[in-house]
């Protein structure tokens, strides 16, 4: 007799083919309030302030994902996007959020002018700001590295995408931008935080890649870190924005359009 054909055992069903929409949202929604209570936690404890996203990442988000992509052998490329971009993919997501820092930055002035910053948190800012290389190390690993990457994990590779295969891309970049910019809870950079939540929406729409977002996101966090350090939180003494301001955030408008068209229209993969 001859020996019948050893099978190859089906892969697992996907985090997409398996999941209903509502429990997705569902899972995003715990992971955002897991990380807020870590946070919490961990600032009523120790005080500080990237300190408690840095935990807030981990263990709210990074180890319940790690918990469940375990149960459910989900895979990190195929379910979440977490691949390597292309060249294409990578230089289109920097050259987006370098483009959006300056429109952004309008932004916020506007909302600082609708809405002033908080005293007591632009006060426990401006004290907790990293001063030695260490703290700013600590910093740099939390809003550069692990809370753009535990933000795109919920809001690009959970929130985003439901409301994409809903709605379609761009009322999907619209709401998903709009939650992004609501669940920071900074009314005072409420336009900001929705502009840069929506740049980084059409990078995931043009790439399809979480990699390339998180870049985007990483590069953004960095510059405003680097800014925040040299000069303080915004909203400490908001000036109006000069000619150059202006100039600039034009010029940086017409740089996310022309980028924007070039890499929707390239195979980013």
């Amino acid at each position: 007799m001859q020996d019948e054909p050893q099978r190859t055992p089906a892969a697992p069903p996907g985090l997409w083919e398996s999941w209903s929409r509502g429990r997705l949202l569902a899972l995003a929604a715990l992971l955002v309030m897991g990380n807020f209570a870590l946070q919490i936690v961990w600032y009523e404890r120790g005080g500080g302030l990237f300190g408690p996203v840095l935990v807030g990442a981990l263990g709210g988000v990074f180890a319940p994902l790690l918990i469940l992509g375990w149960r459910w052998r989900w895979s990190p490329s195929r379910d979440f996007g977490l691949d390597r971009p292309s060249p294409v993919a990578a230089a289109g997501a920097v050259l987006m959020a370098l483009a959006a820092l300056a429109p952004g930055s309008l932004l916020a002035h506007l909302s600082l002018k609708l809405h002033p910053v908080d005293a007591g948190w632009l006060a426990n800012y401006t004290q907790n700001l990293p001063r030695s290389p260490g703290e700013i190390a600590i910093a740099a690993l939390a809003v550069v590295v692990a809370g753009p990457l535990a933000e795109e994990l919920i809001f690009r590779g959970l929130i985003h995408r439901v409301f994409s295969r809903t709605w379609g891309a761009w009322p999907a970049i619209v709401a998903s931008a709009l939650v992004f910019g609501l669940v920071h809870g900074e009314p005072w950079y409420l336009l900001g935080l929705v502009a840069v939540g929506a740049m980084l929406a059409f990078v995931w729409e043009s790439t399809r890649s979480l990699t390339a977002c998180w870049l985007a996101h990483a590069v953004h966090n960095g510059v405003s870190l680097a800014v925040m350090i040299a000069e303080g939180p915004a909203g400490a003494e908001p000036q109006p924005p000069t000619p150059v301001d202006l100039a600039l955030a034009a010029g940086s408008l017409v740089m996310l359009v022309l980028v924007g068209r070039w890499l929707k229209r390239t195979p980013a993969r």
